[in-house]
Parts: C-alpha cells; sequence; structure tokens
C-alpha cells in the first residue's frame, strides 16, 4: 500500500521520526511504501535497489511487521534492500526479518545542557569567536515565516553555491537539505552578517518526534571573515538551549571512528567499506568534517547500514546515484568543471 499524503507522512513524523534525516523523507522524489500498520518507509529504486533513507518512520511494536513487508515486496520485485544511515534501536526485529548491518560512522550530538567553551578542545573555537566578536560580526534569525524578504534569501542561495565551489562538488541529494523557503516544516535559518553583508548562514531542520534539531545545511561564503561558522553555531545553541531545546545533531560522519587497519574486522563488508574510504574522501570530505564536528560534540552515537539479502558492488553504485544524479560520471565532470574555473 502506498500512501504519499504529505499531511500523512508529517503527522507519522511527529510520532516516530526520530532519525537526523526523518525530515527529508518528505521529499517528493522518494517513493513511499506503507503496509496494514502506522507510518511509512521512504525509498528510492535504483539498479534494481530499494535505498530506505533513514530508519523506517513506523511506531516500535511495528518495525518488525514494516520490515517484513517491504522484504517480501522487495523480493517479488526482485530488488535488493539497502538501508541507511539507521540508529541502533529496534535491532533485534532487523535481525529476526534477516537483515544483516555493519557500522558505517557515528554521529556527533551536542547535549545543549552539557555544552559549553571550556577546555583545551574548545580553545580554537573560543579564539575563533573571539575573532568574529572583534570584527564586529552580527548572528541573527531569519524568521522567514512571517517576513519574507528576497534578498536575503537570494544572499542564502548565493553563499551555498558559492561554498560547492570551495568543496568542487555538485549539489548533493537525500542526505542534505536544500535552501528551499517555499516548502516550510518547520526549518530555521541562522544568518551571520559582516559589514551588513551576508557572509554565512545555518539551517536547522526539526526532528520532530523528538525535542531536537539537525544541522542540515552550514555554509559559508568565498571571503567569510575567520570564525563565521563557529559564531553561527554557539549564537543558534544559545537561542536552542533559552527555548529548551535539548540536543542538537550533526548527521552522520562516514568513517568516523573507523579504523584503518581492516585486520581488525572480521567481515568482508567491513573490510570493503574501510578500503574504500580513499574513493570516498573524493566526493566527501569526512575527515576535514569530523575535525570541525568533534571539537562540538557532547557524545556519539553508531550509525549503521542495514541491507537484504546481501551486499552487492551494485549497491554501493546505486548508493553514489542516490546522493549524486549522475554517480560517478557526474561528480568527474563536476570536479574537471571547478579546475578549469581556477
Amino acid at each position: 500500500m502506498q500512501n504519499n499524503n504529505l499531511n500523512y507522512r508529517l503527522s507519522c513524523l511527529k510520532k516516530y521520526g526520530k532519525n537526523s534525516l526523518s525530515h527529508l523523507t518528505l521529499s517528493n522524489s522518494l517513493s513511499v511504501f506503507g503496509g496494514d500498520w502506522d507510518g511509512y518507509i521512504a525509498y528510492k529504486k535504483i539498479f534494481k535497489c530499494a535505498i530506505v533513507l533513514g530508519d523506517p518512520i513506523v511506531p516500535a511494536d511495528s518495525l518488525e511487521k514494516a520490515l517484513k513487508d517491504i522484504k517480501e515486496w522487495a523480493k517479488s520485485k526482485k530488488l535488493l534492500v539497502f538501508i541507511l544511515p539507521c540508529t541502533q534501536n529496534g535491532y533485534e526485529f532487523f535481525e529476526k526479518q534477516g537483515f544483516k548491518r555493519v557500522c558505517c560512522g557515528f554521529e556527533p550530538i551536542v547535549n545543549l545542557n552539557k555544552f559549553n567553551l571550556k577546555g583545551s578542545k574548545k580553545s580554537n573555537i573560543r579564539n575563533n569567536i573571539n575573532h568574529a566578536v572583534r570584527n564586529n560580526l552580527i548572528v541573527e534569525e531569519y524568521g522567514y515565516n512571517s517576513n519574507r524578504i528576497k534578498l536575503i534569501e537570494k544572499e542564502i542561495q548565493r553563499i551555498s553555491n558559492e561554498w560547492c565551489q570551495i568543496k568542487k562538488i555538485q549539489e548533493p541529494t537525500f542526505f542534505v537539505g536544500k535552501v528551499d523557503f517555499e516548502n516550510n516544516y518547520g526549518s530555521r535559518y541562522f544568518i551571520c552578517k559582516y559589514k551588513n553583508k551576508i557572509v554565512g548562514f545555518l539551517k536547522y531542520s526539526p526532528i520532530l518526534g523528538i525535542n531536537s534539531y539537525y544541522l542540515d545545511l552550514g555554509r559559508r561564503s568565498i571571503k567569510s571573515p575567520r570564525g563565521t561558522i563557529d559564531y553561527l553555531l554557539v549564537k543558534s545553541f544559545e537561542k536552542f538551549y533559552e527555548e529548551g531545546i535539548e540536543k542538537v545533531q550533526f548527521g552522520t560522519l562516514p568513517y568516523s571512528f573507523l579504523s584503518q587497519d581492516i585486520s581488525k574486522y572480521s567481515h568482508l563488508i567491513e573490510k570493503l567499506i574501510v578500503l574504500s574510504r580513499p574513493l570516498f574522501e573524493l566526493v566527501y570530505h569526512a575527515k576535514s568534517e569530523f575535525s570541525i564536528k568533534n571539537r562540538y560534540a557532547t557524545n556519539w552515537e553508531p550509525s549503521y547500514i542495514y541491507y537484504y539479502p546481501r551486499l552487492k558492488i551494485r549497491m554501493l553504485l546505486s548508493l553514489v546515484h542516490f546522493v549524486y544524479p549522475g554517480g560517478f560520471a557526474s561528480i568527474f565532470l563536476q570536479k574537471t568543471k571547478y579546475i578549469f574555473k581556477k
């Protein structure tokens, strides 16, 4: 059974959406799988694989039935099932239904009741914030729900485009949201100004099933002053804390805390994931992102890939196409274009 009704999915997210990426399942580019249980599973078919985005949006007591249903449906369509990134919730139900799992990284969590700027680990953040204050940077929330300002929105989009140029990548999809002021599902934007010009912004999306926000986008312009992103983060944390928000989640950082020594892993799939790290770094700068977010995290939670019945090469290829339309060919062309632009 398919239920593509947006209002229905929103109501389910408020009850069962506890994954950082849950809100991204509202994308109209994803298909929706349902059954005789409340909730839904958002997926996309690529290379005879059904890639499911995050934990199924279902109540805990329906998870095993939902997994059984999508497994049987996939078998009838001769599809492989690939679910990621998932929390460790409900592992026993995945296991009962024959799904296998592998850790793909960890997610940094900022508990706002514990977060502070004390200690040597935070010295670089303090220095950056002091620099931002001395240069009179200003952070404020853009309240587009009550007062749309096209100039601000245009500047935010410009910065987002510049960020892609800095990273030399095309705009990723599905694991990352977009700058979007039309489809408002509770997202919030914080902007940083320098000499009355916007030089950076953060976009937060609510994790509707818990009292948390997910840092969906954090981007700055090419000539932004030192401390722009740090100042945005700290000031937005202060605002959330005042509102009683418990946590900010940064999303899964692939390969984080995974050893490069493949002899430490017993399963072939784990070894392949570690060996593929250099290739993955070409399209996603996991190391640099880890070093930034590690300074803020108060704790880390593991993230998993679940697959059925087995992991094949086409699953990994489908994942690249899932995140970057056109796959490796498009990535190569995009990077070549940025090189020749220099």
